[in-house]
Order: structure tokens, then sequence, then C-alpha cells
């Protein structure tokens, strides 16, 4: 079981929360659509783990994330003139470069160029993949920048959306590596599935085996068919708040998935979701239900007062839960818990093993690193992510090896 004070560990990411401190020290974040970046355009608020930054793109192409405030009077540089690769505060005219150097501060009289050099501006390092703007919110030297197969892929191979949830961090983390949940929560998209685990009609029951990496762990959920054989599916955990999740049908030329839950503050997130092929462009019928689908479970999301948009009509007329899509089902179950679960008032399952252990490698994690330790996952030989794949497929029997599964 969960404590209340462990739960406050591993929820609470503002200010000194530990937590917080460890994910902006030692990981990198995916902070927003590169998309939303135009050169020489705009900048953009970003608001993560309680703090507020400005990301902006220069008219050379290069992407800058600073402090929200100007560093003169706090005024936002969210209303910067982006001029010259750099960012001019419209208050006093101070101008502000990719790395933070301020190059001119215009209502400085006495010796501006020695004064400019005094200023002190936190900028962040950046970098781009699959769609994406990554960030390292950390002090002094950032790490090597995160190399997932998807991060160098071709824009029609590897693209990114998300949505702000009103849930904590953690929630949308266990939700991710819950393989349990599918085969009850989204049974009625099974129903008209093709995918293996609908076409086996396995057991809801599930079996849970763990291998544990330099990175996280890989969770095994096992589940029996019918006919003997066994439905595997390989979730990747790779700390702190990626999971990779299997295509839904086997084969080498399906499209992947990949769910990070990024804190914005302690009771609110943004679900990443990176769709990818590694050999082909991803389905672009899935890219168009995805567009029509996410700005309405932001409304829907968010509304408690009207069961967060259920329809008990399609309940009545088959539908098990009352939406008709998978990622609501999934964005809707993981708000009605609150903005923070009580864990300690859980009644875990053999089924929840997945969570017990995400819940396990975080705690120890930020132990470690309050004590000054290096978590394991945190080390140079854990970060290299370039061969992770999630995998699934069929056994001939639940008890056969599932680490055999080509990867």
């Amino acid at each position: 079981m969960t404590t209340k004070e462990d739960n406050e560990l591993l929820t609470r990411v503002e200010g000194e929360a530990p937590m917080g401190r460890m994910l902006r020290q030692l990981y990198w974040v995916p902070a927003m659509l590169s998309a939303r970046l135009e050169a020489g355009g705009a900048p953009v608020r970003v608001q993560l783990f309680g703090n507020r930054y400005v990301a902006y793109r220069t008219h050379d192409g290069r992407v800058g994330f600073l402090n929200e405030a100007c560093p003169h009077r706090g005024v936002s540089l969210a209303l910067a003139r982006n001029e010259d690769n750099a960012l001019r505060c419209i208050f006093h005219g101070w101008k502000i470069c990719v790395s933070g150097e301020v190059l001119e501060v215009p209502n400085e009289a006495s010796n501006p160029e020695c004064f400019r050099k005094t200023v002190k501006v936190r900028h962040y390092p950046a970098v781009e993949g699959a769609g994406l703007v990554w960030v390292w919110l950390g002090e002094g030297e950032a790490p090597a920048a995160p190399n997932f197969e998807w991060m160098d892929l071709p824009p029609d191979q590897a693209y990114s959306c998300g949505l702000e949830l009103n849930s904590n961090w953690l929630q949308g983390v266990e939700a991710t590596i819950d393989s349990s949940h599918i085969a009850l929560l989204h049974q009625s998209h099974l129903a008209h599935s093709t995918m293996d685990m609908a076409a086996a009609r396995v057991n809801n029951a599930v079996r849970y085996k763990f291998e544990d990496t330099p990175y996280g762990y890989r969770a095994a959920a096992l589940r029996e068919a019918t006919d003997g054989q066994c439905v595997a599916r390989v979730t990747e955990f790779v700390m702190p708040y990626y999971g990779l999740i299997p295509p839904i049908n086997t084969g080498d030329d399906q499209d992947r998935t990949v769910i990070i839950a990024v804190p914005v503050d302690d009771t609110h997130l943004i679900q990443w979701y990176i769709y990818y092929n590694t050999r082909r462009p991803t389905d672009s019928m899935k890219r168009a239900q995805r567009a029509n689908t996410w700005p309405m479970a932001g409304g829907v999301c968010h509304d408690p007062d009207r069961a967060w948009g259920q329809n008990r009509m399609l309940m009545q007329n088959g539908n098990h839960t009352g939406f008709t899509e998978i990622v609501v089902e999934d964005f809707v179950t993981q708000v009605s818990m609150g903005p923070i679960v009580d864990r300690s008032a859980e009644y875990l399952c053999s089924a929840d093993q997945a969570i017990i252990r995400l819940r396990r490698h975080l705690v120890q994690a930020v132990r470690k690193f309050i004590a000054n330790e290096m978590p394991s996952s945190a080390q140079p030989e854990a970060r290299d992510y370039s061969r992770i794949t999630a995998t699934g497929g069929r056994l001939k029997s639940i008890e056969d090896d599932w680490r055999h599964l080509p990867r």
C-alpha cells in the first residue's frame, strides 16, 4: 500500500518538491509542439512544474526557451518582439538572445555595455524530435538529449499530439502502463476490432511478468485465449514518465505509440501521444480521426457535472462506457479520480503489479536524489534508448518465455 507520505512524495512537483526537482534536473521534458513556433513569430507561453516559460523560434530557425519574466521588471516575454534572432521586451526594450545573453539595455545611461553583461537570464537547452520541442530544465550541464528511435524520423513517420488534463501527472503515467484495463474499459472497441487480443477472445484476467532494465522495466501482460494460446502485450516503462505501447497487431510495419505524462503543475498534466513508424508513413486515417476527437475530448473531460460527457443512451444500446472514442475513455477515467488520488485508500490486486512497480521505481529514485545520489535510470549507461521498442504477439502457452518475442 502507498502511504500518504509516499503519495505526497510521488505527486508533488511544484517549487522545491523533491520529485519536481528530480524530474527537472535529471530528465528531458517534451514541452510543446514544434509547429506552434513560427520562425520570427510570436513567443509561446509554456507552463511546466508550476513554472512559467516562453519558447520562440528565431528567424534562422533555432528554438529559444527562457523564463517568462523579463529580468528587468518581470514583464511577460510572451509580449516581446521577435527580432534579429532575439526577443526584445516591449516595456523597456531589453533584448535577449537564445543563449540567455542580454544584448541591449536601451534605458541604461551609465555604461550599458558593461551593465548588460551583469544580468543573468535563465535559458534552457532545447532540441526537436517527433514534432515536439524537448527541454532540459536543470542546473549545470545538460545530459545527452533522448535518442529514442522516433526522434530523427521524418514528419510523415512520426508525429505528436497532446491534451492538458485536470489530473496529477502520476495518474497519467499509471494509466499508460496499466495493461489490465484494455480488455475491460475498451471492450466495445475490441468487439469490432481485428487486433490480436479481440480475435483471441482472451480471458479478462491478466497475469504479469517483468524484466527490470537500466532505464525502468518491461511489463508483459499475459492473457490466456480460448484456444490455449497466450496473447502477450509487452509495455516498456522508461523512467520517469514514458510508456511505450505495443502495436495493436503483430507485424514489423505496424504503427507504434508512446505516451508521456508531463507535469504542468501539481493538479494538471499534458498527456503527449507520439505515433511513429520506422518503416513507412504512419496511418493517415488515425491522424484524421485524432484531429476530430481531441478537441472534443478537451471539453467533455473537464465537465464532471455532465458525467464528463458520458452518453447513457449509448450504454443502453450496448456501448460499455458511453464514450465513442478510446482516448476519451482513458482521459475521462483518469480525470474522474480527482486532481490527486489518495493512494493510501486503494485496494490493489494482482493485476496492479505494474502500477506497484512503477511507484517503487519512482520512490527509490527520488529518495536517492534527496540523498544526493544518482538514480540508476539517470546513469549514462541507462540513457541509451535507441533500441527500446514495445512488442507483442502470440505464445503457444502462457508458460512460454515472453522474452523471446521479437522486439
